[in-house]
């Protein structure tokens, strides 16, 4: 059988990446390959860890001020992450004896907004650095989004890493414009890969009448990608706005979050809502992504600021509707959401292209 290591941050506490390492690890068992796993940016981590999302997210709302020595490692961060994962990559790709490895997908050439290489830079080029290095397996990059600027350091390394990697697919056409303008480097454009269902298998319609409304974190993410000035509480009163739509509707509504620091503003914003309007909103208990799945399956709207959380809802026949925080977020609502696309189609594409053009480059 052949052999496949995929590569991603599947292991973090975000259920979206955990959501693209189950359709990727489908998509590769579909077409009869073993699969072992790989944390992108933490290889030390070998198991999914068990996150307790509203517990972990009390007080995790704040974000603390920089430490001397956290600026220093991220200064050094290209140094001091080989320094921290060497020994871990090197053991899993003398030992794996892999055919093909796919790192992807997810927002993996992204900036870090600073004058610092991103944890994805450092990790992208030191991971095809390695594979060359002790593997004959060709690379493949599934799936991935492209940022929308990057500093002089992110440049040289995306540059390295991608010129080592055989064949690059993007999520959306924007992404596909920034790698050729700012790496000159060519991809193909195929649907997120969390788009696959496993033997393209479809989800069942449901006649439910809830909202759920998964509002994202305002100092981590609206704040990176909005530069323009907007208060927390402007920000807060945007979400509640689609809020009171639903209700007006008769639609319960329900919060939720697929990150740590989402649950966090997801308490916070619950709060602020019940002070000022005296409107209760019950938050969804969630530890994996069966459990937000199943939360789909009780729910006719979605409303979120993730574009993973939106896929998923998709793909249990839920209504969406995108907070554009971001270019990502635009280019999904304008690709994906607008052309009212049934999600079977985006994963027979995906399947389509992988068999049409991936098989056919592997020389086994």
């Amino acid at each position: 059988m052949k052999k496949a290591l995929i590569i991603n941050e599947g292991f973090s506490n975000n259920l979206g990446d955990q959501a693209i390492r189950e359709s990727m690890t489908s998509l590769l068992q579909d077409s009869d390959f073993h699969t072992e796993f790989a944390y992108f940016t933490n290889p030390r981590l070998s198991r999914l860890p068990q996150y307790d999302y509203l517990v972990e997210a009390t007080g995790n709302n704040v974000v603390a001020p920089m430490s001397f020595s956290s600026k220093v490692r991220l200064n050094l961060a290209f140094f001091y992450w080989i320094s921290m994962n060497y020994k871990s990559i090197r053991q899993k790709l003398s030992a794996g004896n892999y055919d093909v490895i796919v790192i992807g997908g997810g927002q993996l050439v992204e900036s870090s907004g600073k004058d610092y290489p991103s944890r994805f830079a450092v990790a992208l080029y030191w991971w095809t650095y390695l594979i060359k290095k002790f593997s004959k397996a060709k690379i493949y990059m599934i799936g991935v989004g492209v940022g929308t600027t990057f500093n002089g350091k992110e440049k040289k390394l995306f540059a390295s890493a991608l010129s080592r990697i055989d064949l690059v697919w993007v999520r959306d056409q924007f992404s596909k414009t920034r790698l050729q303008e700012q790496f000159g480097r060519k991809a193909i454009v195929t649907p997120d890969i969390a788009f696959y269902s496993g033997k393209n298998r479809v989800e069942e319609e449901n006649l439910n009448s809830k909202a759920l409304v998964g509002i994202t974190n305002y100092k981590e993410v609206f704040s990176k990608y909005n530069k323009m000035a907007k208060s927390n509480e402007a920000y807060y009163e945007e979400w509640y706005a689609e809020v009171s739509n639903y209700l007006r509707r008769g639609l319960t509504v329900e919060l939720f979050y697929t990150t740590i620091t989402d649950a966090a503003e997801t308490i916070a914003f619950r709060d602020y809502v019940s002070n000022k309007y005296k409107v209760e909103m019950e938050i969804a208990k969630l530890a994996s992504v069966e459990d937000l799945k199943q939360l789909y399956r009780s729910a006719s709207d979605v409303y979120s600021g993730r574009m993973h959380a939106l896929i998923l809802a998709m793909k249990h026949q839920c209504k969406v509707k995108a907070y554009l925080i971001s270019q990502k977020l635009q280019s999904f609502n304008d690709e994906y959401i607008a052309s009212g696309t049934q999600t079977i189609e985006y994963s027979k594409k995906i399947r389509g292209t992988f068999n049409d053009l991936m098989l056919d480059n592997i020389k086994l």
